[in-house]
């Protein structure tokens, strides 16, 4: 299938790429990502990217301000490998002066000759997927790096002065206590990061952890411990100078937010790339790539970009992600923003939601709008749902 992307070329937002890398070393117990350990085909799918590559720029004429190689794990690719992949982007793609350009890497493969390649192929923020400090939590996540790598791969990034370095780290894990998450928060921050990324343990359908809970193997984190634990993460945060600025995310400053990230929660354009990679036109377009290398691999040596299907969002579903994806981040949701697009007042359409939200302190007046209390992030489902059930 074939079909155009969905960047226009009109689009007053410079957009984003995505490249899915969909090669780990093993697969974390709590991960639904699409990803594979056939390393025998690395070069056969470097290969196949590029020539995305090359399909998608003949469609694109826009210019794009943010790069971001997730996966899977990115850092288990060889340092040459990585440094092709970000050559070809910048010589497919109009990439604007000061682009912010991430990678994620795992303390287990991140070298320093790695971070040091990666450096200087172009890379000007790391994501580093320690999760945890404590080696027992590594073992139940099935993280196959312990405490130590962690610390030393996050201290090899910082002396590379890359523009910024970002930790994963996760919590509400069972077992897990006040004493443990703080512990994880102090080094972390004593690592000095520039971002954080702070995640509540899920269990995604599919996953081992979900079929292991499904047995009766563990008993999970209490609802309570849950919330409290949120609650604690962002107090501890905030406290030591990062700014919330999305429900998992903290920010050393707002200079070191992601743009890349915040181009998902504002709805701007982005190009995605590799295997289930996903492109938004920042309209009303949406498109995905076939989620398995083989007919990844097939389509895109066949000359056609990998695209599995397509969908056209309608008003209703377009006002929908507006609410939801607004009330994620601490900017909220801007009202005037809101009629401009959709031609309604946000107020008349959503009184009652605001009244009863602001009621439950969920939410806040802003200058422009509507933005989430940190107990409106802890509840953000809620929230959106009260908003979203008055959408005609």
């Amino acid at each position: 299938m074939s079909l155009a992307c969905p960047m226009p070329a009109d689009s007053l937002k410079p957009g984003g790429i995505y490249i899915h890398i969909p090669f780990c070393a093993a697969r974390c117990r709590y991960c639904d990502f699409f990803s594979t350990t056939a390393f025998e085909r690395a070069d056969a799918f470097v290969d196949a990217l590029l020539r995305e590559m090359d399909l998608l720029s003949a469609r694109v004429t826009g210019a794009f301000d943010t790069v971001y190689i997730g996966g899977g794990t990115p850092s288990v690719l060889s340092p040459g490998r990585i440094a092709r992949i970000i050559g070809a982007v910048f010589e497919n793609f109009r990439i604007l002066p000061g682009a912010e350009v991430s990678v994620e890497a795992n303390p287990d493969s991140a070298s320093a000759a790695w971070l040091e390649s990666a450096r200087r192929a172009g890379v000007t923020r790391v994501s580093i997927g320690v999760q945890s400090f404590d080696n027992r939590m590594l073992a139940f996540l099935g993280r196959i790096h312990r405490a130590k790598q962690a610390k030393t791969a996050v201290a090899t990034a910082r002396s590379l002065e890359f523009d910024s370095v970002s930790l994963d780290i996760m919590y509400g894990m069972p077992g897990q206590t006040d004493d443990g998450l703080c512990k994880d928060l102090e080094t972390a921050i004593s690592l000095l990061p520039d971002h954080l990324s702070c995640y509540m343990l899920s269990y995604e359908k599919g996953t081992p952890l979900s079929r292991a809970l499904a047995s009766h193997e563990f008993a999970p984190l209490p609802d309570e411990n849950c919330r409290h634990f949120f609650e604690k993460v962002s107090r501890f945060l905030v406290d030591n100078g990062f700014y919330h600025y999305e429900i998992s995310n903290f920010a050393k400053g707002r200079g070191h937010v992601c743009r890349h990230n915040i181009k998902y929660w504002e709805r701007a354009p982005y190009a995605g790339l590799g295997p289930s990679a996903h492109s938004y036109d920042g309209k009303s377009e949406r498109r995905w790539n076939f989620s398995d290398l083989d007919s990844y691999i097939t389509t895109v040596k066949e000359g056609e970009l990998p695209v599995q299907s397509f969908e056209k969002l309608s008003v209703q579903q377009r006002m929908m992600e507006a609410v939801y994806l607004g009330f994620r981040t601490s900017a909220g949701v801007s009202a005037e923003s809101f009629r401009s697009e959709f031609g309604v007042g946000f107020d008349s359409l959503f009184l009652p939601a605001i009244e009863q939200c602001n009621r439950d302190g969920l939410l806040e007046r802003s200058d422009s709008g509507y933005t989430p209390t940190l107990r409106g992030m802890l509840f953000h489902e809620t929230l959106a749902l009260r908003f979203t059930a008055l959408i005609p």
